[in-house]
């Protein structure tokens, strides 16, 4: 079923997402706060540019994002499934909104999974509406999805697999990744030292980013 939306365990996904993130909503900002020895940052392009003015700088923030959830999804790399993608809306009530269209057509079939009050101010509410599809490396959505976070056209996107051992939060110039253990987190800053920020800040700082 590449490139169509495949159902997800909504229920499987809550439990998994609870066990491996405890009391941490799916949102990079807290599972940053929450979990900082499990974060690292890479830039999307070279020498931290922001965002693509070419085609072939496109193809780089895919080849990069590819090749960081190839890492982490190992031997589920090859097959269908293997890739849960969460997308937002936002709003000042509990109550589910529609995601902007723009995001909508590379999920259009996604389902509404939760809504938490992410609120930094008391007395001014703010939803986040979160929502889940499945899909796969080869899936031409994931590309869309991948694209348009990078033309700076949605945001709070995270990418996670069945068991939400870890999360890929890209955002306008780079991915944050939440690894597994510290053990996977260094493998991976080893394995793409060329992607890391000029301070270092990925592991441990507030590089920008959302």
């Amino acid at each position: 079923m590449r490139g169509r939306d495949q159902a997800v365990d909504i229920a499987g996904l809550d439990g998994a997402w609870n066990r491996s993130w405890p009391e941490c909503p799916p949102e990079a900002r807290r599972l940053r706060h929450r979990f900082p020895e499990r974060w690292a940052r890479f830039h999307a392009l070279p020498e931290g540019k922001r965002y693509a003015t070419s085609d072939a700088e496109h193809a780089e923030i895919l080849r990069r994002h590819h090749a960081l959830l190839e890492n982490l999804l190992g031997d589920a790399t090859v097959g269908d499934g293997g890739l849960v993608a969460i997308t937002c809306s936002w709003s000042a009530t509990g109550s589910p909104t529609p995601r902007d269209s723009t995001v909508a057509a590379t999920t259009p079939r996604a389902a509404h999974w939760r809504s938490d009050d992410l609120a930094t101010e008391p007395g001014f509410p703010s939803w986040w509406h979160f929502y889940v599809s499945a899909m796969d490396l080869r899936d031409p959505a994931l590309d869309r999805l991948l694209l348009c976070v990078a033309d700076d056209m949605t945001d709070g996107v995270i990418l996670t697999e069945p068991a939400c051992a870890w999360a890929v939060h890209p955002y306008d110039g780079g991915v944050d990744v939440f690894a597994e253990g510290i053990g996977v987190r260094d493998e991976l800053l080893s394995a793409y030292p060329a992607w890391l920020p000029s301070t270092l800040q990925g592991t441990n700082g507030s590089d920008s980013g959302s």
